[in-house]
């Protein structure tokens, strides 16, 4: 037997000494909820509160594949205590559910959000910027202008004073390197 061999069956016999898998059954996701789903079998009872994640506990961190409902799912049924069932597969996804920490993201049909969406969207850097840039330069026209126009009667400039506190935008100064799009 190989090392890789020998590793899983010790990983398999160290669970097992505190929970016994029972097996692998297939069937039909229901009722999908964000934690929880049923599922219907053909010929067999329906398995009710089968779990999203396999561990139950209120966790920081987590990562959970929300089944589309009526998907095919198969599902471990694990007895210890008392007789629990996970999704280990779904054939269709309703969204994915990521939260590490305080840092939450749901993908789903309608895209990627981040905690909660509370920033709004992502913003278009090359497109902002390109933007800005036309705004500085306008800025600077404007100031040229204000120091050169000469003003109708005296054909002196005007003297008003016009200094701009906006300085060219450069992308690192907006862009969250955290988020590639």
């Amino acid at each position: 037997m190989g090392q890789v061999e020998q590793a899983i069956k010790e990983a398999i016999s160290a669970v097992s000494e505190n929970s016994q898998i029972k097996g692998i059954i297939s069937g039909i996701a229901v009722n999908v909820r964000n934690t929880l789903c049923d599922v219907e079998r053909e010929n067999a009872p329906t398995i009710y509160d089968v779990r999203l994640n396999a561990i139950d506990d209120d966790l920081q961190s987590f990562l959970t594949v929300v089944p589309e409902e009526k998907s095919n799912v198969l599902v471990a049924v694990i007895e210890n205590l008392k007789t629990e069932a996970v999704v280990v597969r779904c054939s269709e996804v309703q969204k994915v559910l990521l939260k590490i920490g305080a840092n939450t993201v749901v993908l789903d049909n309608n895209g990627l959000v981040f905690n909660d969406g509370e920033i709004s969207g992502l913003a278009k850097l090359p497109k902002l910027i390109e933007w800005m840039q036309k705004v500085y330069a306008d800025l600077q026209t404007l100031k040229t202008q204000l120091q050169t126009h000469p003003v109708a009667g005296n054909g002196s400039p005007l003297a008003m004073s016009f200094n701009p506190q906006t300085v060219n935008p450069e992308k690192s100064e907006f862009e969250d390197t955290k988020i590639k799009h």
